[in-house]
């Protein structure tokens, strides 16, 4: 009991610390609901708490008891009993990668008639969808934002599946490398693009694309040309501050009081995907807190001289084996449980969350998993 506490203590430090946790997992393993329970948990103990989620599949809004989630922060009542008291609070919001581009441009374009001219410039509202389609890098650009306001004490993040997260992982770097990109450098040049052609110098490509920028025009229903023209000539100055912000993003992702948990089911394909993102975790030099292994089979559960003796041979035939069955789950578990333990270090955390008799879905569940959470043995 004394080891068990002490190790309980230890995850629960590892949490306390944070100013930023991030929770990764492949699709179907309970990792939304984590991130709820972590934020509520963290709020109920007196923090300012924000839960963030670029989930599309808006789980979050249902664990945290709510219809749906909207673009901005939406605080959700903690329901404290009297005896508990607290003064934390918690909010949660949905990615909304449109707006997110919106505000970046917003933030690096400070002449307000220059700004105007992006957002209202056609092909760029076209566009700017596809571009923050990079929703990866969004999510990465939202939680940055949030940081630097400082309005709350921890900011938690449900990312999408592993290999999705992979490329949540990788964005920052993605587009420091684009934006760093000489041809794209050359290619954005605001006198490229001039006059009624459009082009000027490449005699023998001129006509060409000018044939290619027709159609163009009539497909979108507008001058393309004269609008593409337009939006490079104004995005010109926004590389240096992307390759600044997404610097100050890559920066971020990397500081000790960021952590990030990673969760997992006792099955064998969530087991290999929890493995294969540790070490994308481990070669990134990003902080990892430990695993989360949800869903996990108790040992010893239930007996079968537990049964009733009156029970018909029949019927009690039919209970023993589904007692076998689900004790082979749990050795299952125990199994999946000590091969992370083992191929994550000795330093690892591993806490493991019983199965629940049903899904979570209000923040009575959400606190009986944060508990299970920090009182876990590791």
């Amino acid at each position: 009991m004394i080891r068990r506490a002490k190790k309980a203590q230890a995850l629960a430090s590892l949490l306390q610390d944070r100013r930023v946790i991030i929770c990764c997992g492949s699709g179907g393993v309970g990792k939304t609901t984590m991130a709820a329970a972590i934020a509520l948990g963290a709020a109920r103990g007196g923090k300012k708490v924000i839960v963030l989620t670029i989930d599309p599949a808006k789980r979050l809004a249902t664990a945290l008891g709510l219809e749906s989630l909207a673009s901005e922060p939406t605080e959700v009542p903690l329901r404290l009993k009297a005896s508990e008291g607290g003064s934390g609070r918690l909010f949660a919001m949905m990615l909304d990668t449109k707006s997110t581009f919106d505000r970046l441009i917003e933030r690096h374009v400070v002449n307000p008639e220059r700004r105007r001219s992006i957002i209202e410039n056609r092909l760029y509202q076209h566009m700017s969808s596809m571009i923050a389609g990079s929703q990866e890098y969004m999510a990465m650009e939202k939680l940055h934002e949030l940081y630097e306001e400082g309005a709350y004490d921890l900011l938690v993040l449900d990312t999408p599946p592993t290999r999705h997260a992979l490329d949540f992982l990788e964005a920052p770097r993605k587009m420091i490398n684009m934006t760093s990109n000489s041809l794209l450098e050359w290619f954005l040049k605001p006198g490229l693009f001039v006059g009624q052609a459009g082009l000027i110098g490449l005699g023998v490509l001129r006509k060409g694309a000018e044939k290619i920028l027709s159609v163009f025009d009539r497909l979108a229903g507008f001058s393309f040309l004269h609008e593409l023209s337009e939006m490079l000539a104004l995005f010109s100055e926004l590389l240096g501050g992307f390759q600044e912000r997404a610097r100050a993003v890559y920066d971020l992702l990397r500081r000790d009081f960021v952590g990030f948990l990673l969760v997992t089911s006792p099955a064998s394909v969530a087991i290999q995907d929890a493995l294969y993102f540790h070490r994308k975790i481990d070669q990134g030099g990003l902080p990892f807190l430990g695993f989360v292994v949800n869903r996990v089979h108790p040992e010893n559960f239930w007996k079968t001289s537990d049964l009733p003796s009156s029970w018909p041979d029949a019927l009690r035939a039919k209970a023993i084996a589904r007692l076998e069955d689900y004790e082979q789950l749990a050795k299952r578990d125990r199994k999946a449980v000590a091969l992370l333990k083992k191929m994550g270090g000795k330093k690892t955390a591993c806490a493991s969350i019983p199965l629940f008799e049903k899904d979570v879905h209000d923040l009575d569940g959400l606190s009986r998993m944060y508990q299970e959470l920090v009182n876990s043995p590791m």
